[in-house]
């Protein structure tokens, strides 16, 4: 039984059992921001959990894709350690409990998966009896064979001290007396987690109260069960990874198992490379924070790896389609990221040579320095400015370093890390909600109702205020807060488009709303300063946002929708929106493509989207579930948070999107669109900034004055500028022909008959050149490039020109090297600077001086020549 055929069983036999069948989540998890990666078949289930879920099923079944670096240093070191895994699960939320799991488990191992029953050994938490009983006395496994163990195998939670948690019961599989590991021979293929408790601070699990909601989440390892049922010692024996493995073989003419250093590598190139292409797929790029630091730490390490089985730069690129070809059936929107997987790849590669370029030729420095010292220790400061100004990671510098007898504190630079993250964490800055969240009360307050998708004023009841830190029962005119209305049409700020602001008023009472976010249970927070009498609760005021202020943002935020399809229309369906800027000004679009933007792309997109405005599209509003949507092709943002029903915006045939936004209801109230700029903000991330509506118009108007001005001043028609402009261009290049010809000759005088001007003097041993005369010049380098070429015909001189430069003297003098016993240059030109006012210096054989006299030029170079000859 291979792994697809292992997958369809788990998913049938709880779908037979009652339980919804649901698709694998983003490795991005949709419903968690504190969440980098999703990392268990659970975190896509939370609000489930917590009874949150508009979505009343109580049964779900997944396979899961995860992704974990928390053990990186494992992967391709051992049997089973992967970043990229697959989770099946099954999960219950208020149904189900320990015997069904318990049996529902059983069964499925050794009726429909068939192991051996004699190999089954389960394992419990130390103190639950009840699962104990079940296995012992239902199953019939016997007693001596179910494993008691404490809380750090067998409980799970609670996440930060308190909250929900339980015991768990895993399944273990003997594989035999052939593995010494006994870790590995009992190999854990399935964790059933009771989540039973409420965990308060200071109790034991003895202590728990019981949850009135309890649940099951469940966890067996694909990867695991398929090497079991594959009979085969290691993961990485079993069709989900034999392809890479045989694709590495080829291309690099070594065998698997040649040896310890090439199975690693192997193993290393192999899981990493699934990892990257499914986290590319999903929309992560390489970069320096985030997901994207994670993606490429694990996408340098193959790089590494790979060099030692002497690979060729482009080999990882190269993974990503075999990749597709293996997994397409089972996850089809690998298809068309292919050829977006493969640049990013690609370009992170070349990027990456470059970085072992310049990072291996500074730690050759560091090397030198530590072996110069007699020091066999890298402080972990410098392996960390390794890595954070030159990306070099810190495996690589530990191995030259030990190829060195040279060691490096990991610790060290972990602590680095860790100054960073506190640094960033501490330069953020929230919108007051956090305090909002916790302040007294608030729990009880009722989510705000939104009205304003279609109105712009309502009548509201004042349900909270908040004066920035606590409640309070009034806000005094002049004092800042925030309000909580039973209703409201202010839109808060969320997916990119801002905030709405505009006036709270009432009886003898008025608040300026300057600031609208909502928590997330929905509660509404106006935040602003009362500018008339006192807001107290229960108050009625008539709420109304800036209607023009508003009217500006409707064609930015509909205008994006547009972008969006245009980029993926033009660049390919690899775009994905990674962030945007909706506002009353401008609108910013963040998105996904591997290199620049040409200037014909660009061009071709703009007209795209001013197309489809003149074609005055509906723009409907859908309220749909999100299985819906997404069988519709509706693009979301990964990250964000969706509900069971979502609100699908529509401009077919042109754009479907998940979106919470306000807009405006068909493309022709978008009026003009204009792409100001594309730029990177990051490997594998472009960004444009535009324009729409009347801020577009404002634009359009700006650079008809700017055409017209230059049209006056060209003395042209505006359609001749560009014909003109590139006459001028030919006409200043001829100029600087010229000027640079007068430059060589001196300011118009020629280098022959500048050197005529030269005189024979006795200096040391024998005869010398002397020259001394005054030139014009627009600067000192025309200065020095005469001296230069003078310099050349007069190989044993004394050269000394001056000019006036922008109304100062300015001298440049040379003398030849042996002729600087009787004649420094610096000496000289300090005494000729000193007559016009200013002073200066230089080396034995050349020298720069000036001053500020400009009328004294020509006595001070009389001067020099009377110095220089008062003794031939």
């Amino acid at each position: 039984m291979d792994s697809r055929e292992i997958r369809s069983k788990y998913l049938e036999f709880f779908a037979q059992r009652g339980a919804k069948i649901v698709p694998s989540d983003s490795l991005i998890p949709s419903n968690d921001p504190t969440l980098l990666f999703t990392s268990a078949g659970m975190v896509q289930f939370k609000d489930n959990y917590l009874g949150r879920s508009p979505d009343p099923m109580t049964r779900a079944t997944s396979c899961q894709k995860c992704f974990r670096t928390s053990d990186i240093q494992n992967v391709g070191y051992t049997a089973r350690h992967h970043t990229f895994f697959e989770m099946l699960g099954n999960f219950s939320f208020g149904d189900y409990f320990k015997r069904e799991a318990i049996h529902w488990g059983w069964e499925f191992v050794t009726e429909v998966l068939k192991l051996d029953p004699a190999r089954i050994h389960p394992t419990v938490f130390e103190t639950d009896e009840e699962a104990f009983a079940i296995w012992e006395r239902e199953i019939g496994v016997p007693g001596d064979k179910i494993r008691r163990r404490g809380r750090e195998d067998n409980f799970w939670g609670p996440v930060g001290g308190a909250g929900p948690c339980g015991p768990c019961s895993e399944i273990l599989y003997d594989q035999g007396p052939h593995i010494a590991d006994p870790d590995d021979r009992y190999l854990e293929i399935w964790n059933l987690v009771f989540v039973q408790f409420d965990a308060q601070p200071g109790q034991t699990p003895e202590e728990y109260p019981e949850l009135a909601r309890k649940s099951i989440d469940t966890g067996a390892g694909l990867e695991r069960i398929t090497a079991v049922m594959a009979k085969v010692d290691t993961n990485f024996e079993t069709d989900l990874f034999q392809p890479y493995i045989r694709h590495l073989e080829e291309t690099s003419g070594r065998r698997f198992a040649e040896s310890h250093e090439v199975t690693c590598a192997m193993r290393v190139v192999a899981d990493h490379a699934r990892a990257a292409t499914f986290a590319i797929t999903d929309r992560i790029v390489p970069s320096n924070v985030g997901r994207g630091y994670v993606l490429r730490r694990i996408m340098r390490r193959a790089m590494l790896h790979g060099g030692r089985l002497g690979l060729s730069p482009g080999f990882f690129a190269a993974m990503a389609p075999v990749v597709v070809e293996t997994m397409k059936d089972i996850y089809p929107d690998l298809v068309p990221a292919r050829e977006h997987v493969v640049k990013v790849v690609a370009a992170e590669e070349e990027a990456f040579n470059r970085t072992l370029s310049r990072g291996s030729a500074i730690l050759g420095e560091m090397i030198e320095e530590l072996k110069a010292k007699g020091s066999k220790h890298l402080p972990g400061v410098d392996a960390f400015r390794l890595y954070d100004t030159y990306g070099f990671p810190l495996e690589l510098t530990m191995e030259i370093l030990a190829e060195e007898g040279l060691e490096c504190s990991e610790s060290e630079f972990e602590e680095q890390m860790e100054g960073q993250r506190l640094r960033a964490k501490a330069a953020w800055k929230g919108s007051g909600m956090q305090a909002l969240a916790e302040a007294e009360g608030i729990e009880k307050v009722p989510a705000t109702e939104f009205v304003g998708y279609s109105e712009t004023r309502c009548e509201a009841e004042v349900l909270y205020l908040f004066d920035g830190t606590a409640h309070v029962q009034s806000l005094a005119e002049g004092k800042e807060g925030a309000v909580v209305l039973d209703r409201t049409p202010f839109y808060a700020e969320s997916g990119g488009q801002v905030f709405d602001v505009g006036l709270l008023e009432g009886t003898d009472v008025a608040f300026e709303v300057t600031n609208t976010q909502k928590s997330a249970n929905g509660v509404f927070l106006h935040q602003g300063r009362v500018t008339r009498g006192t807001l107290k609760p229960g108050m009625s005021l008539l709420a109304r946002i800036d209607e023009e202020r508003r009217r500006r943002i409707l064609p930015h935020h509909t205008g994006t929708h547009l972008l969006q399809a245009a980029l993926r229309k033009v660049l390919g369906e690899h775009v994905h929106q990674q962030g945007s800027f909706v506002g009353p000004d401008n609108l910013r679009f963040d998105f996904t493509h591997p290199e620049a933007v040409t200037r014909e792309q660009t061009a071709e997109i703009e007209v795209l989207v001013n197309r489809w405005v003149l074609e005055d599209y509906s723009v409907e509003i859908e309220h749909t579930t999100l299985e819906a949507a997404r069988a519709k092709g509706a693009m979301a943002l990964f990250g964000e948070k969706y509900g069971e029903v979502v609100r699908m915006v529509k401009i077919e045939p042109v754009s479907i999107e998940l979106c919470g936004g306000t807009h405006v209801t068909r493309t022709g109230e978008i009026g003009p669109v204009l792409i100001l700029s594309e730029e990177s903000i990051q490997a594998g991330v472009r960004r444009i900034n535009a324009v729409a509506g009347a801020r577009a118009y404002e634009e359009i108007k700006q650079r008809e004055m700017i055409l017209s001005r230059l049209a006056y001043q060209l003395k042209c028609p505006m359609a001749q500028i560009p014909e003109r402009i590139e006459k001028l261009q030919a006409q200043l290049k001829e100029k600087d022909k010229q000027i640079r010809e007068l430059q060589e000759r001196g300011g118009g005088v020629s280098l022959d008959g500048l050197l005529a001007k030269a005189v024979k003097v006795h200096l040391g041993d024998g005869e010398a050149d002397l020259l001394v005369a005054r030139i014009e010049a627009r600067d000192s380098a025309e200065i020095e490039t005469l001296v230069d070429k003078a310099k050349q015909k007069l190989p044993r001189a004394v050269i000394l020109l001056g000019a006036a430069v922008e109304d100062k003297a300015v001298f440049v003098c040379s003398v030849a090297k042996d002729l600087t016993g009787q004649v420094r240059a610096g000496d000289l030109v300090k005494q000729v600077a000193a007559v016009v006012g200013g002073g200066g210096g230089g080396k034995p054989e050349f020298a720069k001086a000036g001053g500020k006299d400009v009328s004294k030029l020509d006595q001070a170079l009389l001067a020099a020549e009377e110095i220089l000859t008062k003794d031939s």
